[in-house]
Parts: C-alpha cells; sequence; structure tokens
C-alpha cells in the first residue's frame, strides 16, 4: 500500500470520532471511503492532508510519516467537501496562482481550462459562479498541483450528469497516470461505478475493507448484492474489522 493509515484516533471536544481507524491505498486504484454522514469520512480525511491532528496513530506516504514532510514536498491534491477560494480573485487569477506554487507540474493551465470548459468562467470571481462550476474549479486547482495522491471528499455535490461523466473519465485518467485515490462519498450506487476498493466507515470505525467480491466472500453474503445491499449488510451485521 503506498498510503498507510495505521490505528489513527482523534476526538473533538464532544467526543471521539475515528476509533482505531487503518486501512491502505495503492497506486493505480481509486478506494471508495463509503460511510453515511458523521461517519467520520471528513476528519479522517483532513488527518491525511494535515489540517487536523491525531491524538495517535500514524499515517504514511510512500514509506515516510507525512508529519515528516513539509508543506512544498506534499504530495497530495485535495478536493474538499466545501470549496475553499479567494473571494476577490478570478477562476484565472486562481489557475495562475496554483500554477505559480507547483511550477514543476506536467500539467499546463491551458489544458485545464479546455479539460473542464472554463473558457467563459475564467474572469468570474467565486460569488458568480454556479454550484456545479465552483466545484469544477476545485477539482481542477487540485489538478494542477504536484501529487501521488488525490484525496477528494464528496467530489460529486454540486456537479451534473454530464459533469459527473467528465469528472469520472478524470479519475480513470489518474488511475492510468498510477496515482493513489480516494474518494469519500455516501453516494453508493456512484462510487459502485467507478471503485476497485472500498472502506466502510460507520460510527467512526472500519467495518470492512477490500474489493465488494472479496468482502462479501468474507462475510457469507450474497455474491449479487449491491453496494448499498453489502454496506447495510455490514451496518447489521455488526462492527466488525476485515482487511482483506
Amino acid at each position: 500500500m503506498y498510503v498507510k493509515i495505521d490505528n489513527i484516533n482523534f476526538a473533538y471536544d464532544e467526543g471521539e470520532v475515528l476509533h482505531n481507524v487503518s486501512f491502505g491505498i495503492s497506486k493505480g486504484e481509486i478506494t471508495g471511503l463509503i460511510g453515511s454522514n458523521g461517519a467520520g469520512k471528513s476528519t479522517t480525511l483532513k488527518t491525511m492532508i494535515k489540517k487536523l491532528k491525531p491524538q495517535s496513530g500514524k499515517i504514511t506516504i510512500g514509506g515516510i510519516d507525512i508529519v515528516s514532510l513539509k508543506s512544498e514536498n506534499f504530495p497530495v491534491a485535495f478536493v474538499p467537501d466545501v470549496p475553499v477560494y479567494y473571494e476577490e480573485l478570478t477562476v484565472w487569477e486562481h489557475l495562475q496562482f496554483i500554477k505559480a506554487l507547483y511550477p514543476q507540474s506536467n500539467t499546463s493551465i491551458e489544458e485545464i481550462i479546455v479539460k473542464f470548459n472554463l473558457q467563459e468562467h475564467l474572469y468570474k470571481i467565486p460569488a458568480a459562479l454556479s454550484k456545479g462550476t465552483l466545484q469544477k474549479m476545485m477539482i481542477a486547482l487540485a489538478l494542477l498541483r504536484q501529487y501521488d495522491v488525490f484525496l477528494a471528499d464528496e467530489p460529486f455535490t454540486g456537479l451534473d450528469p454530464k459533469q459527473i461523466h467528465g469528472f469520472k473519465q478524470i479519475l480513470q485518467e489518474l488511475k492510468q497516470q498510477d496515482k493513489a485515490i480516494l474518494i469519500s462519498t455516501h453516494l453508493l450506487d456512484m462510487a459502485e461505478g467507478i471503485c476497485d476498493r472500498y472502506v466502510f466507515l460507520h460510527n467512526g470505525k472500519i467495518l470492512a475493507e477490500g474489493g465488494k467480491a472479496e468482502i462479501i466472500k468474507h462475510y457469507h453474503l450474497k455474491a449479487e448484492l449491491t453496494l448499498e445491499e453489502l454496506y447495510m449488510s455490514l451496518i447489521e451485521g455488526g462492527e466488525h474489522h476485515a482487511y482483506l
């Protein structure tokens, strides 16, 4: 596994959010972090980008503890669930700013503009963008970075069917580029169509980890279960741990 999350525990003042969370992400695969709202998905991702510091546990990328990785060398691109931007900068200025921070990135601004059909929005500020276009801008900014790991927290929010199709194509391109990809979502039908592996998170604990067929076999469930049915079976069956 290129990325390893090892026994992460995290608590806010109001109580524990993550309890002994452990799983891995491999290069060249799309992993889905699956769980309901409040399961701990966003908190998990925030520990992976060092926005939150866990009370215990360790996260490594390529065998290196992320604590020792400096910001300029941090190999992670992140799409947050809530867009983060500079209110007075246009889309074009956002792209220029990120490119200036990561000049060694092989991705060009021109390539990104075409890929996301941003031509007509370049000189608009974020407040003038639709929710879907704003989300496209956030994904575009993430792709302009230098990274080996791509994390996205509920990335389908606000995207229309055409935009979702385009984003799925981008994920497949990243997979072919041997990136390690983790998508957090509660949209199980969406995840089932694109993910190679799954990490099921419930109440801050891992229920199961692995490919769909592997998990089904491990729990002796019906092979024809949808991902939603599998998730519900895991919840109803109790809080198990399966590292497959």
